[in-house]
């Protein structure tokens, strides 16, 4: 049996539509419509799509997308997985094992700091990926919104084609985002609802009567709870929630004196592909967080199975300094999972001063899902 690992060809593109279809059991077309600034035809976007195939035809698929994340200032390309399949009969062969190990050399070669996905943290923890980070789930209630005594702004729902100039220039105020190279394909999707108002905009989720979902909320001036209460009224919502991460201060501070109720949970699932390059990238945030420290020099590994990364961060003068590998004597090793919840968030052991900066934020919404 002939078996490789290659990216997907435009002329075999319908081939891999129904392979996507059959191994999750979805509609035809469901991906290019839930999808469409993912699933394109262009060279750059095939480049995405890493398949199996076995005996002349695909058995199996996993995505890895690039999604560039800014949060609270610091940038950082994220490698996204997502679009993991196999075909039911082709299961238990290894080949999901396989092509995750491929795009996890992909992203090393690619210098991705860290990668994301949804998915049963047990089935991905022997990659390395682990739940981590943190949001909260807010919900509204009409009652919530009168005893707040919010008043509803003045909105008007449009289509997501005519929201979408207003959602990117929008969308660089929020203080966690991911930067969208295409805004209406991610905004145009079955059931979002746009709503603009001189106040900011909504994108939203829900029908008339039922629960309502927040997607996306943007507003310079400090007006969420108003625009909230908006979209409540004109769709006589009895219930609506919306998911911020837990470094989202600004705006939990001015949401939560409306809100009914809130529960709390992970970002996503991350692993961490590259630890020094992950340091670096919030190199600044670091430092300004470390104001008034003492200085220390420490160095941590983070294992996985036979690989293990190391970098050392010291802190003198003010200055915080990352460099790769292992250069002191204090030394903290973890494993992949311990590692990136020690690092973004989570239950896991302590490392020395470093704790006292972490964890990083990180936060990719579920707009941007891959």
């Amino acid at each position: 049996m002939a078996e490789r690992v290659r990216t997907v060809r435009a002329d075999e593109w319908e081939e891999f539509q129904r392979f996507l279809e059959r191994s999750y059991g979805h509609s035809k077309g469901f991906f290019t419509r839930y999808y469409p600034h993912i699933y394109r035809t262009d060279e750059e976007a095939l480049s995405s799509f890493f398949v199996l195939e076995k005996d002349g035809r695909i058995v199996s698929h996993v995505g890895l997308f690039p999604l560039e994340c800014v949060a609270l200032g610091c940038k950082l390309t994220v490698g996204g997985i997502g679009g993991v399949a196999t075909l039911p009969e082709e299961r238990g062969k290894g080949y999901m094992s396989r092509l995750l190990r491929h795009v996890i050399g992909q992203m090393k070669e690619r210098k991705y700091p860290l990668s994301a996905l949804g998915g049963d943290r047990q089935r991905y923890n022997p990659f390395g990926w682990d739940l981590a980070g943190m949001k909260y789930t807010l919900t509204f209630t009409p009652r919530s919104m009168e005893r707040a005594g919010v008043v509803p702004a003045e909105v008007d729902e449009v289509t997501p084609q005519e929201a979408s100039s207003k959602v990117e220039r929008l969308l660089g105020t929020l203080p966690l985002r991911v930067e969208r190279r295409y805004t209406l394909p991610v905004i145009d999707r079955p059931g979002v609802r746009a709503w603009l108002s001189e106040d900011g905009y909504v994108l939203s989720k829900g029908e008339a009567f039922g629960p309502h979902q927040i997607l996306e909320l943007a507003s310079p001036t400090g007006k969420e709870p108003e625009l909230i209460r908006a979209v409540m009224e004109r769709c006589f919502c009895g219930e609506v929630s919306l998911q911020l991460s837990a470094w989202d201060e600004g705006r939990l501070g001015r949401l939560m004196p409306s809100a009914a109720g809130w529960d709390a949970g992970p970002d996503w699932c991350y692993r961490i592909v590259d630890l020094a390059g992950l340091l670096e990238a919030y190199r600044g945030w670091l430092e300004a967080r470390a104001e008034g420290m003492a200085p220390f020099e420490l160095s941590v590994g983070v294992k996985f199975q036979d690989e293990v990364q190391r970098a050392t961060i010291s802190l003198r003068d003010g200055n915080l300094e990352v460099a790769r590998g292992r250069h002191t004597d204090e030394y903290y090793e973890l494993d992949a999972l311990d590692g990136v919840r020690a690092f973004l968030g989570g239950p896991s052991r302590r490392l020395g001063s470093l704790s006292t900066l972490l964890p990083l934020p990180v936060h990719i919404p579920s707009l941007d899902h891959v």
